[in-house]
């Protein structure tokens, strides 16, 4: 009976006209659209392909073993709007993702998270708790009542975390939020940070700077204690001591540094040639903007001149500067984008992070036989040059590659420091220590982070604000807070979450594009300064040739005439091939610009188009028929 239906059905597709096999096929494409589609949402619930290059979908395995190894329970409550989804429609995919996420948090937490989804209508008991627990209300074109989109989480004690709002800007990031609220929540009592702050993470509030958000970040999963004047100990439960751009630290202050380490505990050092955000008295620019730790330094054998800078064309980020009169977009050796291939992906500390971004950063190396192990190294063009010409922000940064010096090797702006190391004070206590313990001259494996930029731990280096949904937002372009955070977690003798940060930043450059731009700078660099130098020689002639003061009625020879009509014609000429060299170094960037823009709004969908139109009007093979007896 069923091989002669589908006899029947193929003799009546056969008898179709063209046109109606058409239609029909196209009919059943649908339906087998819209099935496919209903099974898939059923079958496949929770199920999901993640074809991005970060792996940004995927829970990471420091989620996994963090959700398996919690210990105190944990109450997640999504107040999610019941009228959100048809007010802002764009926001259901997000607001479905966020709901199945939060649900595997709760199933790979082994009964140790329990997830409760709260409609908060208005005026109700649930609209008062979202507010109390500092959800904000979302106020949407075309609904009458504020919405919601956020969550609170509570343990069993008074301990409660919250994401006041989902942003879809950072949906890229929903994992890393809910981890780090599952660790700050999860985590009874947190270890203690010793910070020396001498570039401003605190803020001020007499000049209107706020608390930089890499120190923001740090609070949330430590208790981090800001130091002043003399440190002559450290806080009790101490795990990791921070130093960012030490200026004039005082003798009993290096020394519980170097005792510290001695004693195996674990340092993060933050120097920098030139700190560009360091303030000066009321907000005015410091006049010292160079910072250094040289007696621990030269004891532990480690190479660092304050006075030199990295200049790098390969990592130059794009930079618009006044050049001569006119504003010139060029790149800026001296302001620092390092990539996953400057960086040791070998190391928790930055195995997931995408970008750092360092501006006038210095160098290590290592001497007499100091174990120094570089984590962010510069390129083989890098050149030494100097710290204050590279901290100019009106000068042409691109001659400091011309000025700079030739390094032995390629420059290390981010090192470790391991190994045995011997004391900076073989004589014992300074005077005027108060340090109580007793005194260690060697260790055996030290643990010491050093870092030639404190400018990077700004809001400057990795940070902008955007307002969303009323709220601002802090979105990153680097991830300069991802790494210290990563350093601290590391140091204090844990990484549940250093898979987690930098899978995703707000910043993809267009690398064959900036590739180009250097490329074509290098071309004609020479070109435009020989042109530059001519225009300066024509009109300093032509100054010379002026009248001096008190000469104005005097006359000028046949000769003279000539000669400032010849100057000003070759001047003319210079600025016209000037302007051409200027043109035909973009041209080649914005001719690729175009062909990419083109490709992808009009070549790839029309190339889509014409491959859907093609394989419905191909031709099906029709069989001849098999006449009897042949």
């Amino acid at each position: 009976m069923t091989m002669e239906r589908l006899k029947f059905l193929t003799e009546w597709v056969g008898r179709l006209s063209r046109r109606r096999l058409i239609a029909f096929s196209i009919a059943l494409a649908a339906v087998l659209f819209v099935s496919l589609n209903v099974f898939a949402s059923r079958a496949l619930d929770g199920w999901r392909a993640d074809v991005t290059e970060a792996r940004v979908w995927t829970l990471s395995d420091g989620t996994r073993e963090l959700l398996g190894g919690l210990e105190e329970p944990l109450h997640m409550r999504l107040y999610l709007s019941g009228g959100l989804t048809e007010a802002a429609p764009q926001l259901a995919a997000y607001a479905n993702r966020v709901r199945g996420t939060l649900e595997t948090y709760a199933d790979l937490a082994d009964g140790m998270i329990t997830l409760e989804v709260i409609d908060p209508a208005p005026f109700s008991d649930a609209e008062d708790r979202a507010v109390g627990f500092g959800i904000d209300r979302i106020s949407l074109a075309g609904a009458s009542e504020p919405m919601f989109f956020g969550l609170a989480v509570t343990n069993s004690t008074d301990g409660r975390a919250t994401i006041p709002v989902f942003s879809p800007d950072r949906e890229a990031w929903l994992e890393y939020d809910l981890t780090r609220l599952v660790a700050e929540i999860g985590q009874p009592v947190k270890h203690k940070v010793a910070l020396i702050d001498g570039i401003g993470l605190s803020g001020n509030s007499m000049v209107g700077q706020q608390e930089q958000q890499s120190l923001a970040m740090l609070r949330e999963f430590y208790d981090v204690e800001v130091l002043s004047g003399d440190v002559n100990a450290f806080p009790e439960g101490t795990k990791v001591v921070a130093v960012v751009h030490p200026q004039d630290l005082s003798e009993p202050t290096l020394y519980a540094l170097d005792q510290w380490v001695m004693g195996g505990g674990a340092l993060m050092t933050f120097v920098d040639p030139y700190a560009e955000t360091q303030m000066g008295p009321q907000g005015m620019p410091a006049t010292d903007t160079a910072s250094d730790l040289a007696p621990l330094f030269e004891a532990w054998g480690v190479s660092y001149d304050p006075a030199q800078a990295i200049a790098d064309p390969q990592h130059a980020l794009t930079t618009v500067r006044r050049i001569n009169g006119r504003e010139a977009e060029l790149g800026n050796p001296a302001w620092l984008r390092f990539g996953p291939e400057a960086m040791d992906r070998d190391t928790p500390v930055l195995g997931r992070l995408s970008a750092l971004v360092l501006t006038s950063a210095g160098s290590f190396a290592g001497e007499d036989g100091a174990d120094l192990t570089p984590l962010v190294t510069a390129s083989s063009q890098a050149r030494l040059s100097d710290a204050e010409m590279a901290g100019d922000l009106y000068g042409d940064p691109r001659r400091l590659l011309d000025e700079g010096a030739e390094p032995d090797s390629a420059p290390v702006p981010v090192a470790r420091l391991g190994g045995a190391l011997s004391t900076a004070f073989p004589d014992g206590k300074p005077e005027g220590s108060e340090w109580s313990g007793e005194h260690i001259a060697q260790v055996e494996e030290a643990n010491v982070l050093l870092v030639a930029d404190a400018d990077m731990l700004m809001d400057r280096n990795w940070i902008q604000t955007r307002n969303i949904l009323g709220a601002q937002i802090p979105q990153a372009f680097a991830n300069n807070g991802d790494f210290l955070l990563n350093a601290a977690e590391q140091m204090a003798g844990g990484a549940a979450l250093a898979d987690l940060r930098g899978r995703a930043i707000d910043w993809r450059p267009l690398e064959r594009i900036e590739n180009m731009t250097r490329a074509a700078e290098a071309e004609y660099r020479a070109t435009e300064q020989a042109l530059l130098d001519r225009i300066d020689e024509a009109e300093a002639a032509l100054r010379d040739l002026a009248p001096a003061d008190g000469e104005s009625g005097a006359l000028f020879s046949a000769e003279a005439v000539a000669e400032a009509e010849s100057l000003r014609a070759d001047l003319l000429a210079a600025r016209a091939e000037l302007r051409q060299v200027q043109y035909d170094l973009r041209s080649d960037v914005e001719r690729l610009k175009s062909w990419v823009t083109t490709i992808n709004v009009g070549v790839i969908p029309v190339l889509a188009a014409l491959a859907a139109l093609a394989f419905a009007l191909r031709k099906p093979k029709r069989k001849l028929p098999v006449r009897a007896g042949a």
